[in-house]
């Protein structure tokens, strides 16, 4: 089996990968990269970079004198520690690594000198395939994230009516809140709506809409299953255009879904979702699936096996091995419900 580096690490997805490919007999490092200035604001943080940059290089030679068979770089900007190794890398893009940096003059140059040499690029969501233009697209690879489905994956009952809907997403403008909650006032006796106490707009939306909305404290990540086998239907995310963790999650755990996706994103694959992005259509959508017990038991059979076929363990480890080795990446060892 191969001896894998992988690089930095972003909400946890290389320790994920980590375990994954121990399971599959390989020899893994999880190696750190000093991260001087990160926090810091502009222009504090250009001052910094070329210190961080000069940080970098004890881990490029740790990599190149490593005799690693596989060098996975999670965060574009790091990816320079993969040019100063002078080997062939992954990198990982994850979201505001593209369409934040490539809008930074400072960030710019150093992003597309790393897409340029690095030997594959995975990303995370299809969304930022389109800020991949200038990359071949023989280099691309969409590798979505893996979502720990042991315990919100679980076979709960599917819903037979829609008593009570929870809106499933962070009160934060970015996830197009304010085309949700409108919704709420209207949907009238007969069903609940809950939303998390979480996000920037949690507090004013508690007073703007505690009348018509009960407002619950987030749970812990081992009880979300749980706490989505209370409703009957998820309300998702409304401007972002691709499925979120939350969703997947939602998805995963049997609820039929209302968001707001671009279809044009998951052409082969796409979600089992019931498409609606303002309150008009969010009334309609659950008007229809309260008349439709069938619709409701198809959706939720359906979004679980979408969430398996997508974004389980064992699809991730596939996906990782079939970019690392070609036609020569073994079989997957582990099943969806995988290593702590």
């Amino acid at each position: 089996m191969a001896r894998i580096a992988l690089v930095g690490d972003v909400a946890g997805i290389a320790e994920v990968q980590a375990r994954l490919l121990r399971t599959a007999g390989h020899e893994v490092d999880e190696i750190d990269l000093p991260d001087i200035g990160a926090t810091w604001t502009w222009p504090g943080k250009a001052v910094a970079l070329p210190v961080r940059f000069a940080a970098y290089l004890p881990t490029a030679w740790r990599l190149r004198r490593g005799k690693y068979d596989v060098v996975h770089v999670h965060w574009l900007s790091h990816g320079v520690v993969g040019v100063l190794a002078r080997r062939p890398f992954f990198a990982q893009a994850h979201g505001s690594d593209l369409h934040l940096n490539l809008n930074n003059p400072v960030y710019r140059s150093v992003t597309r000198r790393v897409l340029k040499a690095a030997a594959k690029v995975f990303y995370v969501t299809p969304n930022l395939r389109a800020y991949l233009q200038e990359v071949d697209e023989c280099k691309l690879v969409y590798l979505p994230n893996p979502v720990d489905l042991r315990g919100v994956g679980q076979p709960y009952p599917a819903p037979t009516q829609v008593a009570k809907v929870v809106v499933f997403t962070r009160l934060d403008p970015v996830k197009g809140v304010e085309r949700i909650f409108p919704a709420a006032e209207r949907l009238g006796a007969g069903v609940e709506v809950s939303a998390l106490d979480w996000g920037p707009l949690a507090r004013d939306y508690m007073k703007r809409y505690g009348r018509w909305v009960k407002f619950v404290k987030p749970v812990p990540h081992n009880d979300i299953g749980l706490f989505l086998n209370q409703f009957d239907v998820a309300i998702g995310q409304m401007r972002q255009g691709i499925m979120s963790l939350m969703e997947i999650e939602a998805l995963a755990a049997g609820r039929p879904l209302i968001t707001a996706i671009d279809p044009s994103l998951y052409v082969e694959d796409p979600p089992p979702v019931i498409h609606a992005s303002n309150p008009d259509e969010i009334v309609a959508a659950v008007t229809s699936l309260r008349s439709s017990p069938q619709r409701l038991a198809e959706l939720s059979r359906e979004g679980r096996e979408w969430a398996i076929r997508n974004h389980s363990y064992a699809h991730h480890l596939q996906l990782l091995q079939a970019a690392y080795f070609g036609s020569e990446a073994p079989q997957p060892a582990v099943s969806t419900a995988v290593p702590r």
